[in-house]
């Protein structure tokens, strides 16, 4: 079964603020969904589908969280 639960609002609050352990525990949060988005197919010489993540995908995407962490507004 997969954890659904919501971060709590004082996590969001001080990521928001910049503390890089908050920050983490958001990135952490969303891990798995980052992944998923990131995931690509490839097939190698007998046509059989692999799949990866792609790792510069996948820092792109966390990049893209951390700056909207940063710019989110709690007001």
């Amino acid at each position: 079964m997969r954890d659904t639960a919501l971060l709590p609002y004082p996590v969001i609050t001080a990521a928001v603020q910049g503390d890089p352990d908050a920050v983490n525990r958001v990135i952490g949060h969303y891990s798995g969904y980052i992944a998923a988005l990131s995931t690509r197919t490839s097939y190698d010489s007998q046509g059989c589908p692999h799949s990866q993540v792609d790792d510069d995908l996948r820092r792109r995407l966390e990049t893209k969280l951390i700056i909207a962490i940063l710019d989110f507004d709690l007001t």
